[in-house]
């Protein structure tokens, strides 16, 4: 995800992508960032670069976060030499608790909320695919869209990711999130590409099942989510979706540790704590972590 925004950002930006992984920051620094786009053409970005040492950066306007969430405090530690008092932090990163991680490090009036609905594949070091829809909101939590948070949604949907300056950023978070929490483990658990996920009765009943426990949950966080909305929503985007893999899934193959207990597990805590009963959530739960532990 951040080598694709990164890369649509470049053609309008200064860019520099900040990252641990030696082999994928030397490519992007010989090649630049490679984009397969969802019609087979490549975009190939030469005009960033892409470096492990955030003090060789300076001091930034915009510092996205897309790390997974276990790695949230540190990779934002590890950026502060380039996060200035100006500087605003928007995570877009998936699940539930990314903002209050950050606000540990980051003074909570710099820190911006979004979600988006691109999905990126990793097709090697300094290449994705991108598929997904191009959808991007982002915001303040509690508070309405100031003159920043309008001016970096205008930034970002000059890059290609039509994206809204929320006066109800919680809502799209949870919105976002019911679509995790439905699709991710589902295909993670049974291996599937997100367009067969939609192609047989047992996984469009399991995920509504689990939609619909979600919406209980959230419903305890003054976010109203309408089923049939958000039914509709996921199925045709999975449909549309096609070859594409989750963000779980492909962490499941590389055997990589899963956001499981941001996604899904934050909503089994949540309802634990509203008195909600999520089974089929929390079996899933079970589940991934039952494959992570064949590792």
């Amino acid at each position: 995800m951040g080598l694709i925004f990164g890369a649509r950002l470049a053609k309008f930006h200064e860019v520099i992508l900040l990252d641990v992984n030696k082999e994928a920051i030397d490519e992007v620094n010989k090649r630049g960032a490679m984009i397969s786009n969802k019609d087979g053409s490549v975009d190939t970005v030469t005009n960033l670069r892409a470096t492990s040492d955030a003090a060789s950066i300076g001091v930034v306007d915009l510092a996205i976060v897309f790390t997974k969430c276990y790695w949230t405090q540190e990779a934002v530690k590890n950026a502060l030499p380039c996060i200035g008092q100006a500087t605003t932090v928007l995570t877009l990163q998936n699940g539930w608790g990314n903002y209050e991680v950050i606000s540990s490090v980051v003074n909570p009036d710099q820190i911006m909320v979004g979600v988006n609905y691109v999905s990126g594949t990793t097709l090697g070091p300094g290449h994705a695919r991108q598929v997904g829809n191009p959808v991007a909101y982002v915001g303040r939590l509690k508070k309405d869209p100031d003159d920043t948070v309008k001016k970096i949604a205008d930034v970002l949907s000059q890059a290609g990711f039509s994206t809204t300056a929320s006066p109800k950023i919680l809502q799209d978070v949870f919105n976002k999130l019911a679509l995790n929490v439905a699709t991710l483990p589902t295909a993670a658990t049974l291996r599937l590409e997100a367009h067969k996920l939609v192609e047989n009765s047992g996984t469009l009943n399991a995920m509504d099942d689990i939609l619909k426990e979600m919406i209980s949950v959230a419903a305890t966080q003054g976010v109203q989510i309408d089923f049939s909305e958000r039914q509709g929503y996921i199925h045709n985007l999975l449909k549309n979706a096609v070859g594409a893999k989750g963000s779980m899934l492909q962490d499941v193959e590389a055997k990589r540790r899963t956001e499981i207990d941001v996604i899904n597990g934050a909503i089994v805590a949540i309802g634990v704590k509203a008195g909600i009963p999520t089974p089929v959530i929390q079996t899933f739960v079970n589940l991934i972590k039952a494959i992570e532990s064949t590792y």
